[in-house]
């Protein structure tokens, strides 16, 4: 399980793209399914912005590095996977804007967890050998993945989180989130009132 999730880590951004492949070309999104899609990707891309501000730029890494304090703090007093939360309001905020099926929306899910379980179990047991009792402590204390409304951490030292090197951090995850979501839109005809110049 382990091989599997340092696997899953390495290649986490490329696993999506016959999900995204299918999104764009089965795209029938209608203004109900673009309202609700269009709240979970903001609400998905705000938990990231969040979390990245907590933890830094060590979010983008292919491989597991880890800073030199546990992150408690923030999101992580709630949740001990923000980012991953994130990722996934984030991504079935498309999967249901693009109104391919109920069918892909549930095998997407399936798929999220079956990647995500191996990988943060990886990574929960690299923390467990670098932190060792402290990271036993906090897991014990805060949900893996259904955020507490308060915080679980009691005495946390107050890290202020750096909003602008999480949104320089997250860069990369706005540009192809705007692609995605105007290819979506277009090609489910809602952007055919824009006026393109003809070759």
């Amino acid at each position: 399980m382990l091989k599997i999730g340092e696997f899953l880590f390495k290649f986490r951004d490329y696993t999506p793209i016959p999900f995204v492949i299918v999104m764009i070309v089965f795209a029938s999104t209608d203004k109900t399914v673009l309202l609700i899609g269009t709240l979970l990707i903001l609400l998905g891309e705000t938990i990231r912005i969040v979390g990245v501000s907590h933890i830094g730029g060590v979010s983008r890494t292919k491989t597991f590095s880890t800073g030199q304090k546990l992150i408690t703090s923030g999101p992580f007093s709630h949740v001990r996977n923000p980012l991953y939360l994130g990722n996934f309001c984030l991504s079935v905020g498309f999967i249901i804007m693009s109104n391919v099926n109920i069918y892909f929306t549930v095998l997407f899910v399936l798929f999220f967890f079956l990647q995500y379980i191996p990988i943060i179990k990886w990574e929960e047991n690299n923390l467990k050998t670098i932190f060792g009792g402290e990271f036993i402590e906090y897991k014990k204390k805060v949900p893996r993945w259904i955020p507490s409304i308060r915080s679980k951490i009691k005495k946390k030292e107050k890290i202020k989180g750096d909003f602008k090197k999480a949104f320089l951090s997250e860069k990369n995850t706005f540009i192809a989130a705007i692609i995605l979501y105007i290819a979506i839109l277009g090609r489910s005809g809602l952007l055919d009132f824009i006026p393109l110049p003809s070759f």
